[in-house]
């Protein structure tokens, strides 16, 4: 490596600034803590973080059709933005425009193919699909990049894994996840890790993670159905005793 390389790799505060002013309480919170950051992310105009921003705020809102606009302002000013790209995969997927939400994300992962997002973007896509062993390959990629604070690529990597009935590492990954999840933003974790333990037939561990999820997502639609099922464990775990 060139001096001159070296003077241009950037500084730790400066992948810190890009990655926070990149995450959007979603997929692109996967790079967060990611120990690089391209030239291409590096180079954003203020003017498209601007848009970008409006249109984070507008999705966190759930103003789809603002949050669409304002995205595709922010790449007609600078089409290599990586994480607009995929904030626009994912305003796309809630307008069930899945096509192009899938495209989105594609172009994010051509544009910078070392930024885990897209490939975590890509993977709930596979995954709404079935389509595991992409999912496994996606999620893998993802956690080559960044292997040690991503909970969202653990958790895609842990459902692959079940469903390719690997539950040993199905176990491992979401146990790994969940304690990077200290926000509790993915209590699907908890749901995943009761269906290992309901397939290894572990009652009292099934148990605590239903707990768990409905501690976590009380109002979810999920909830109900949980509390159902978690009522029934705990009479068979009661006569059991």
């Amino acid at each position: 490596m060139m001096l001159a390389d070296l003077a241009r790799l950037p500084t730790r505060t400066e992948v810190e600034a890009v990655s926070e002013l990149e995450s959007c309480n979603t997929w692109t919170e996967a790079a967060v803590h990611s120990p690089t950051v391209s030239t291409a992310r590096l180079a954003v105009p203020g003017k498209a973080s601007g848009e970008y921003q409006k249109g984070c705020g507008a999705f966190k809102g759930r103003r789809l059709a603002e949050a669409e606009e304002h995205l595709r302002k922010a790449i007609g000013i600078y089409p290599d933005y990586s994480a607009a790209w995929v904030v626009l995969g994912q305003v796309l997927g809630a307008q069930h425009k899945q096509d192009e939400a899938r495209d989105a994300c594609e172009r994010a992962k051509a544009v910078d193919p070392d930024y885990v997002p897209p490939y975590v973007c890509l993977a709930d896509f596979a995954a709404v699909e079935n389509d595991w062993e992409q999912v496994a390959s996606l999620s893998k990629r993802a956690l080559e990049l960044e292997p040690l604070t991503n909970m969202y690529s653990l958790y895609y990597s842990a459902c692959a894994a079940f469903h390719l009935k690997d539950l040993g590492g199905a176990e491992a990954r979401a146990t790994s996840a969940i304690k990077l999840d200290t926000w509790h933003r993915l209590p699907e974790l908890h749901l995943l890790l009761a269906h290992v333990y309901e397939a290894t037939g572990d009652l009292h561990a099934e148990i605590v993670q239903l707990r768990e999820y409905v501690k976590s997502a009380p109002n979810s639609q999920e909830s109900n159905e949980v509390k159902v099922t978690l009522a029934q464990l705990e009479a068979r775990s009661a006569k059991q005793q």
